[in-house]
């Protein structure tokens, strides 16, 4: 005996509600296949490196060689605040931790707006748990980021420029969080892509342009300056419309980043701290980290029937 899925539009119950309370059974279909998605996490690991020289060493490459690039670009060549001065060791571990961070979160996320199409053929069968194709590119994400992580970590201990606490205890609940944000937003632009193909080119456009606005390669001190202009609004934007500014601090603050007081142009010391509170902007990414998955998940679910028709 089998089973046959329909589809009628005419009779499908509407409205955002219905597709956001199933949101609830999600880690429970995640569970459910389980094995589906730990398949998928190999092969697409796996697969990524296949037959390559260095192998899983890409993993690690590729982030170091970003890091090389800004830190002789942003640090050597202009040195900092245009000092012509070679940066110190402080500056290089505070830009190679916010890359590892952004370099796993827009790679996912890029993956992720094609996975519509890249799976066509599964996609297309109706049992299909199409909603769970974002989980194994959002699991490889956090194992880019572990093994930059532990790069990161075991440099700056040894040069001294990170002291990693209890603030460490945190990185598990921030890689969570990072989790959940991803696939939140993996879904919305996978959902988006099937009706609008030029989503993909049009991401790599943005996620340049959110790059430059992140705090990766410059300091946060920079916001006192809008300040100074009266257009500090400007700096809470980027401080709280910005979801990987909440994530790359909390990153550098649980490996135990230096996190001092800014100064201000004149050099005096402010009431600002450089990295920020970690609680603060812990909750922030929360915030966005749940507004992204019940939109992606809502907008997804919501369209899902009409994939086969359109790839």
């Amino acid at each position: 005996m089998s089973f046959v899925r329909t589809y009628d539009t005419a009779t499908a119950p509407r409205g955002f509600l219905r597709h956001v309370l199933p949101l609830l059974g999600y880690p429970a279909l995640v569970w459910r296949y389980r094995y589906m998605i730990h398949n998928f996490f190999w092969r697409e690991l796996l697969n990524r490196w296949h037959g390559s020289l260095l192998g899983a060493g890409w993993m690690l490459a590729q982030p170091l060689f970003l890091f090389c690039i800004y830190y002789f670009i942003f640090g050597t060549l202009f040195g900092e605040r245009g000092t012509g001065k070679n940066p110190e060791a402080s500056f290089a571990l505070y830009l190679f931790a916010g890359v590892i961070v952004f370099h796993a979160l827009v790679e996912a996320v890029s993956t992720c707006v094609s996975v519509i199409s890249a799976n066509g053929n599964l996609v297309k069968k109706v049992a299909f748990p199409s909603e769970t194709l974002v989980v194994p590119t959002t699991m490889i994400s956090l194992v880019i980021y572990a093994v930059g992580g532990l790069v990161c970590l075991i440099l700056g201990t040894s040069l001294g420029v990170l002291q990693p606490g209890w603030m460490l205890l945190t990185l598990p609940l921030i890689l969570i969080v990072q989790a959940i944000f991803t696939a939140g937003f993996g879904l919305f632009l996978a959902n988006l892509n099937v009706f609008m193909p030029d989503i993909g080119q049009l991401w790599r456009v943005i996620s340049m342009a959110w790059m430059f606005l992140t705090p990766i390669f410059w300091m946060p001190d920079r916001l006192i300056a809008l300040e100074e202009k009266g257009i500090g609004w400007v700096g809470d934007v980027a401080q709280y419309g910005n979801p990987a500014y909440s994530l790359v601090m909390c990153h550098r603050l649980a490996l135990g980043g230096q996190n001092d007081y800014a100064r201000d142009a004149e050099g005096n010391v402010t009431d600002m701290l450089i990295l920020g509170e970690f609680w603060p902007q812990f909750g922030v990414l929360s915030a966005w980290a749940v507004f992204f998955l019940v939109l992606g998940y809502a907008s997804f679910t919501a369209n899902k029937h009409k994939y086969a028709d359109l790839i």
